[in-house]
């Protein structure tokens, strides 16, 4: 196994919709939380707010760190990353300025073809990774989620 990764990921959720990044493989559609990999001497808060810009073209706001995943790529049937990647995903509460029209940054992933806001029912529909993001637009369901989620699918 390779080293392990360190990302930042934004969760921006308003009015009962998630801003998520739209992406395309052989397979299909699939959808996922902005963000990616931190650059050494980065603070992980910066990571997410560069990658917001480069995937999402917003200057979003930091909330606070709210999550916390593992993600060994060997123990999934589905990856964006190398087959030998751990990658640890630090799930932030971010904001986008109430003018946000959802669009491409400059420095998009090559898989990615959008950003859209996406409802429950949406939600439901949909191909996303990881498949926990669904929990974040119930209240309930949200409110019991650990701090920690694990190596989740």
């Amino acid at each position: 196994m390779s080293r392990v990764r360190t990302a930042a990921k934004a969760v921006i959720v308003s009015e009962g919709r998630i801003l998520l990044t739209h992406c395309r493989d052989q397979t299909g559609d699939w959808y996922a939380l902005p963000g990616g990999g931190q650059e050494e001497g980065e603070p992980l808060d910066r990571t997410v707010v560069r990658e917001c810009r480069e995937e999402i073209d917003a200057d979003v706001e930091v909330l606070g760190l709210r999550w916390v995943r593992d993600y060994i790529v060997a123990n999934h049937d589905f990856s964006y990353l190398d087959e030998d990647t751990h990658q640890v995903e630090h799930l932030f509460e971010c904001r986008v300025p109430d003018d946000y029209q959802p669009r491409c940054g400059a420095g998009a992933d090559r898989t990615q073809i959008g950003v859209v806001w996406l409802d429950a029912a949406a939600l439901a529909r949909v191909r996303v990774y990881p498949a926990g993001i669904r929990d974040l637009l119930d209240p309930v369901r949200r409110a019991a989620l650990p701090v920690y989620w694990g190596d989740v699918e």
